[in-house]
C-alpha cells in the first residue's frame, strides 16, 4: 500500500474544519499520514486540530505564526519527512472523495508524471452542487508559458511523488517567501513541474471544492469592480505587482538548467529591459490566448512595467 503525507494548512478555518478532516481520514487503498500547519488561527480551529489529533495518531500538529497561506504550505512541505510514496495539498474547507488520492496516485504512476491535479466539483457552503469547475473539453494550461499568464491548476487537487518532492526541497530550489506573498505555492508547484513537462491533468473531480465569502482563492470570476480594485491594489502596492516577471525570475533563478528550453519565460523574467519588453510585445497574441486579456492592455503591462 502507497504511502502518503497529506499537508493542510489551516487558518481560522472551524467552520466547515471537521468535515475535511473525517474526508481526508476516510481515504481508501492508501496509507495517509496528515501534516497540519496552522498559521496562527484566533478562533476555535487549533481546539479542533487537537481533539482529533488526541483521537488519530496519524496526525501531527504545528501551530505556527502567521505567514500567509503560500508560505505556510511550502513551510510545511519544507518541514516533512522525505520518507513517503506521494505528498497531497488540501484545503481546510473542502471535502474529498474516498478515492482521490488513490486515483491520483494510480494515474501518477500510468503516466509517469511528477505532478497531478484535477478538476474540481464546486460547492456552495452548504455543499450543494453548483457544477464543474471546468468544462471537460476546456484547454487547461500545463505549459510553463501558459502557466506563467494563467494557473488554472488548484493546489488543493495537487499530488506529488516523491521525486518531485525531493526537486522542490533542496535549498536551491525554494522559492523566495516574498514570491509567495504574490503567487502562492500552487502556482509555483505548477509551474515548476511544467518546466519538467510532468504534469497530469485529470477531468474528473474527486473533490467537493466549496466557495464562500472567505476563500483566499475561490472558482468563480471576479465581477468588473473587483477586478478593477485588485488592479488598483496592485499600482498602490508594489509588493502586488510584477508577478508574472517575478515567477519567471524566480524560475531562472531555481531550474537555470531546464529554464534554458523556454525562451518566453526568460524574456518574462527580464522584462524590465527594453530589450526584452519588444520581445514580449511581439509575442502578446500567443500570450494573451492563455490569460484572456486584451492586446493593448498586455502591451500597456510590459511597457510600463506592470508585467
Amino acid at each position: 500500500m502507497k504511502s502518503v503525507a497529506i499537508l493542510l494548512s489551516t487558518y481560522n478555518g472551524e467552520r466547515f474544519l471537521r468535515e475535511q478532516l473525517d474526508s481526508i481520514l476516510a481515504q481508501k487503498e492508501v496509507e495517509v499520514k496528515l501534516f497540519v500547519r496552522d498559521d496562527g488561527s484566533s478562533d476555535g480551529t487549533k481546539e479542533i486540530l487537537s481533539e482529533y489529533a488526541e483521537k488519530h495518531s496519524n496526525i501531527h500538529l504545528d501551530f505556527a505564526e502567521n505567514v500567509g497561506v503560500g508560505n505556510s504550505f511550502m513551510n510545511l512541505l519544507y518541514s516533512v519527512p522525505d520518507e513517503f510514496d506521494y505528498y497531497a495539498f488540501a484545503d481546510q474547507d473542502d471535502i474529498w472523495e474516498e478515492n482521490k488520492i488513490a486515483e491520483a496516485a494510480r494515474l501518477l504512476e500510468e503516466k509517469g508524471a511528477i505532478l497531478y491535479a484535477s478538476n474540481q466539483e464546486c460547492v456552495d457552503k452548504e455543499g450543494n452542487s453548483l457544477g464543474l469547475r471546468y468544462k471537460p473539453d476546456e484547454n487547461i494550461h500545463l505549459t510553463p508559458e501558459s502557466i506563467l499568464q494563467e494557473n488554472m491548476l488548484a493546489g488543493c487537487t495537487m499530488v506529488i511523488t516523491n521525486g518531485f518532492y525531493k526537486i522542490l526541497t533542496e535549498e536551491a530550489r525554494r522559492p523566495l517567501p516574498e514570491l509567495l506573498h504574490n503567487r502562492i505555492h500552487d502556482v509555483w508547484l505548477a509551474a515548476t513541474a511544467s518546466l519538467y513537462e510532468g504534469i497530469v491533468y485529470d477531468e474528473r473531480s474527486f473533490i467537493k471544492y466549496r466557495q464562500h465569502e472567505n476563500n483566499v482563492v475561490g472558482a468563480s470570476k471576479a465581477g468588473f469592480g473587483k477586478r478593477l480594485k485588485a488592479k488598483l491594489k496592485k499600482l498602490t502596492h508594489r509588493e502586488k505587482r510584477n508577478g508574472r516577471s517575478w515567477l519567471a525570475r524566480e524560475l531562472c533563478a531555481c531550474f537555470p538548467e531546464v529554464v534554458e528550453k523556454y525562451p518566453l519565460i526568460t524574456f518574462s523574467a527580464k522584462a524590465n529591459k527594453y530589450k526584452y519588453k519588444r520581445k514580449l510585445i511581439k509575442n502578446k497574441k500567443l500570450l494573451c490566448s492563455y490569460s484572456g486579456e486584451s492586446g493593448f492592455g498586455f502591451y500597456l503591462k510590459v511597457l510600463f512595467g506592470l508585467y
